[in-house]
């Protein structure tokens, strides 16, 4: 469901496949808390292969991004679905974390 890949020596990307909802929340967490314990500056979500997302993930998701621009890091979202990306757009998502489809 979840797999990290350094891309490179700035960048590790953090791919999530199935539905992010439910007891993979818990999960997603502590992934995103070793992505963040390995200090690259930049942080990429791949959702290209996330049927679902709920509004605890979506929760996460910001945390994540606050703690990440506290100390000078990025968190950016790519190859999300037009249906995601709708509903990042609607949440204004869109204008908080660079997004890309």
């Amino acid at each position: 469901m979840f797999q990290r890949k350094v891309v490179s020596k700035d960048e590790v990307v953090l791919e999530v496949s199935g539905q992010l909802s439910g007891e993979a929340t818990a999960e997603f967490q502590k992934n995103l808390e070793i992505v963040y314990a390995e200090g690259l500056p930049t942080v990429t979500l791949d959702l290209s292969r996330t049927l679902t997302i709920n509004s605890s993930a979506l929760g996460k998701i910001l945390l994540f991004r606050k703690k990440l621009s506290e100390g000078g890091r990025v968190l950016q979202i790519k190859g999300c679905s037009d249906a995601l990306y709708k509903t990042f757009q609607m949440i204004k998502f869109d204008t908080l974390i660079p997004i890309r489809k």
